[in-house]
């Protein structure tokens, strides 16, 4: 999937909404704090992007990691690996209105989410659990897909996001940082042991995943607030900014191959390792 142009803007790129949660991929989960959920904070959501177009969206919630600030949502990663029943539809929101009943849900998967441990500063740790009918559950604001797997990589997968999870909580400052880099890892992790490299990735934008990702949650956090508590499914969101598909790493072996191929053809030896 090809990324778009930057900037990222609502108007030039518009949301991906999908209807169905698909197995073998992960999520970005958005949540709503408990304590602004239950109105024990006051938080004031922004309803749209900033409009400046040089606005340092690279450190979105930097004043959590020095202390300053809590975040605004809970930034979790779900991995989606069963299917067992009808798939829901179309979503209650101002994005994209009701058009049919909801299925019954009972997909399930493994949610990875940090909790903060009673320390001073603070320190995380992360919780492992199963989940089901995860666009049901109440605080939910939106899934985004980010990585997509064949059915045969959902083990490996599992025991790699375990492990890198578990890791990398111990020196994280920020949910959103710890989900993003999570992001990041697998999919360098899977195109590794495929043989390839995605190089595609290596031009990663944080600023425009961040501000997509930010497009989404608040165009979709009135909703949440209003019809979290009444089990109503949530809409899931696949960015522009690309994931893992059988074709793109098929993609790059290819290409990989072809100049491999070239220079052997022409010097008689690999004299370039870009690919490394």
């Amino acid at each position: 999937m090809e990324s778009p142009a930057a900037p990222y803007s609502p108007s030039t790129h518009p949301p991906i909404i999908m209807n169905k949660l698909e197995v073998g991929s992960l999520y970005i989960m958005i949540s709503i704090p408990f304590s602004i959920y239950f109105g024990k904070k006051k938080h004031i959501y922004a309803t749209a992007l900033p409009d400046d177009p040089d606005f340092p969206f690279c450190t979105y919630e930097l004043m959590v990691s020095q202390g300053l600030s809590t975040e605004e949502f809970h930034w979790d990663l779900y991995w989606h690996t069963s299917d067992s029943a009808t798939d829901e539809l179309s979503l209650p929101s101002r994005n994209h209105p009701v058009t049919e009943r909801a299925g019954t849900n009972e997909e399930s998967g493994i949610l990875y989410r940090l909790r903060p441990l009673e320390t001073c500063p603070t320190t995380y740790t992360r919780d492992r659990l199963t989940i089901t009918r995860v666009r049901s559950h109440a605080q939910l604001v939106g899934l985004i897909r980010v990585l997509t797997v064949p059915p045969a990589f959902i083990p490996h997968l599992t025991r790699y996001l375990d492990w890198m999870t578990a890791e990398s909580a111990r020196v994280a400052e920020r949910s959103y940082v710890w989900a993003t880099m999570a992001y990041y890892r697998a999919r360098r992790h899977l195109l590794k042991i495929k043989g390839a490299r995605d190089h595609t990735f290596n031009q990663f934008d944080i600023s425009r995943f961040t501000a997509e990702l930010l497009s989404f949650a608040y165009a979709e956090v009135p909703a949440a607030l209003f019809l979290g508590g009444m089990g109503l499914p949530r809409p899931v969101l696949g960015v522009a900014m690309g994931f893992l598909e059988e074709e793109d790493a098929e993609a790059t072996r290819c290409e990989r191959d072809t100049l491999l191929r070239k220079q052997r053809e022409e010097v008689g030896a690999v004299t370039a390792c870009w690919y490394q």
